[in-house]
């Protein structure tokens, strides 16, 4: 609905009652299209923010009487206004270091693949590691992963990994130097995969990198270039509209260096930080553990501490592996196929955490007031934890601490019944369905993939939130993964993949709901809907103004959209020269 000029939605209008003039604003956006995304999605003129928080929204005639000789004014020029974005799902600390350093390379075929470790075979002295990083094989050109002895050819005197998440391929030569053999036992929950003639293995790990001797860790760089290169991702992430983040796995480091950027007053976006926990051990130990991680300061946890810059959210188990990856935890057995490397017909992906023990975290955790969430890509895992989030709320409700479910990709029918009735949210990667959804069809098929990524569904029946799940390079398109909050919005409303086809196009979303995906429902998901995810007095005076009209453009726009002005507390923190 359109405000009239004699209406002012949300406008203090006590404030226009008395004979004095009101206190002047801090900053004021007028003549714009005011998406407030209030209960109502009520759309207005304009905004104004005084302290850091708005104090009113209405018409550009009402709210530009609160203009003072210090208020900064921004003319949005008829284009939309709206909440500052959030992102359910970044781990920034490592996408930043990642440009520390050597470039990672971007890598769109095989022959690239190939060509790349070629070079650095020439650089390196004879036995030093080459590693690629999270470089998923759904993403080649041809759709799989390069096998042991493609990466033989190229590097038969280095050691090489092809590292894809929890799944990747070592070449020969990293075997013999890490003295792995057809006699090599499995790890826990992982695979060391062999040859099912001669018993030898052929180079694809899964959950089983501990076997590799040598393999060198990240970290380059001094600490303090490795700090720039996070506010300069903070910085990115304003350009293109993101206000609030969450750090989806972050250790007490992570936390600490948020803390440091807020007493510096560096802080460009605001931080909900899930702190990473291992399932491991008895009852007591997890007790312990999950108490260590309050700290002596407090600021460590349970969910709910910190502030409205850094707050804590759920603790972050990893439940199963990747979907990109072929070892999500599936119903039904991966069909065998080059993609993943899967040669047998019983693989339905790895599964970390036991049934039982993923009951016992998960009660310690909620009798101590922590929301929880949990890594689940695949179905078969998905069922698991919700039968864990069953079993619980019996002992310590969990309805209103609005236990989560991290990536989510495959919910059923009746899955989606057990999160209504469990107050059970989601956070989701919308860019999977674009980059990777063409490689899971021709894997899976039609029939399996009907449940792929279900937005519409999903929203009938519970809140989720759009996220990157950001963890390499800067670059918000060909990061991995690309971390474009315009594209996440554009796939939720075309559901096109990268090859064109459009996918289950009956669970598009409205713009509206895409729009909620991004704000009000990543807020509610991270319990902060009171204080921000809106455009309402009261609320933080987060917000963006963009250089066309969202709800009317065409759609295959919206994923070029670009922003002129982000504001987060009342000050610009970017503005479009």
């Amino acid at each position: 609905m359109k405000l009239s000029l004699s209406a002012a939605v949300l406008l203090a209008a006590a404030s226009f009652a008395h004979a004095q003039p009101p206190e002047p604003a801090d900053l004021v956006v007028h003549n714009g299209k005011v998406l407030t995304v209030d209960a109502k999605f009520t759309t207005a003129e304009a905004v104004a923010v005084r302290g850091g928080k708005v104090v009113a929204v209405g018409t550009s005639a009402d709210i530009l009487k609160l203009k003072g000789p210090k208020t900064t004014v921004i003319d949005a020029n008829g284009k939309t206004v709206m909440p500052g974005l959030y992102d359910s799902h970044t781990h920034p600390v490592g996408a930043a270091g990642s440009e520390v350093g050597d470039p990672i390379p971007l890598l769109r075929s095989i022959p690239e693949v190939l060509d790349y470790i070629k070079k650095r075979a020439g650089e390196l002295p004879e036995g030093k590691w080459i590693v690629i990083q999270y470089a998923f094989p759904t993403r080649l050109k041809e759709a799989r992963f390069p096998t042991k002895a493609e990466l033989d050819s190229v590097s038969p005197k280095h050691p090489v990994l092809y590292h894809a998440g929890p799944a990747g391929i070592a070449n020969s030569k990293a075997l013999e130097a890490s003295g792995v053999t057809k006699d090599t036992k499995d790890p826990p929950a992982g695979q060391v995969v062999k040859d099912e003639k001669t018993g030898e293995p052929t180079g694809m790990l899964r959950n089983a990198y501990g076997v590799l001797k040598g393999v060198p860790g990240g970290g380059e760089g001094t600490a303090e270039k490795r700090h720039l290169a996070v506010l300069k991702l903070f910085g990115l992430y304003n350009e293109h509209g993101i206000t609030s983040i969450a750090d989806r796995n972050a250790g007490r480091g992570n936390l600490d260096l948020y803390l440091g950027f807020q007493k510096e007053n560096t802080l460009t976006v605001r931080i909900n930080v899930a702190r990473s926990f291992g399932a491991g051990g008895g009852r007591e130990d997890i007790g312990k553990r999950l108490d260590d991680l309050v700290g002596k300061d407090g600021r460590g946890g349970p969910t709910g501490a910190g502030d409205e810059w850094v707050r804590v959210g759920p603790i972050k188990l990893f439940l199963d592996g990747g979907m990109l990856n072929g070892s999500a935890y599936m119903r039904k057995p991966w069909p065998r196929g080059d993609t993943y490397q899967i040669t047998q017909d019983d693989y339905r992906g790895l599964l970390f955490i036991q049934p039982d023990q993923l009951k016992v975290v998960v009660e310690e955790a909620a009798k101590r007031k922590w929301q929880v969430t949990a890594h689940t890509a695949g179905e078969g895992a998905m069922d698991n934890l919700l039968d864990a989030y069953e079993f619980v709320d019996k002992i310590a409700p969990i309805k209103d601490k609005r236990f989560c479910i991290t990536h989510a990709n495959f919910p059923s029918q009746l899955n989606l019944e057990r999160c209504k009735k469990l107050g059970v949210c989601a956070d989701i990667q919308p860019a999977w369905l674009y980059k990777d959804g063409g490689t899971l069809l021709k894997v899976l098929g039609d029939e399996r993939m009907r449940w792929f990524q279900p937005y519409k569904s999903w929203l009938e029946y519970t809140t989720i939130g759009g996220g990157s799940d950001h963890m390499l390079r800067y670059d918000p398109l060909d990061s991995t993964n690309p971390w474009s909050p315009w594209l996440g919005i554009w796939v939720t409303l075309a559901r096109k993949l990268e090859n064109g086809a459009v996918h289950q196009p009956k669970e598009a979303l409205t713009r509206e709901q895409a729009v909620r995906l991004y704000t009000i429902n990543n807020a509610f998901l991270h319990n902060e809907e009171k204080e921000k995810g809106s455009l309402e007095a009261g609320k933080l005076g987060d917000l963006i103004v963009l250089d066309r009209d969202l709800m009317t453009c065409p759609v295959d726009e919206v994923r070029d959209i670009k922003v002129t002005h982000t504001v987060v507390g009342g000050k610009v923190v970017y503005q479009k020269k």
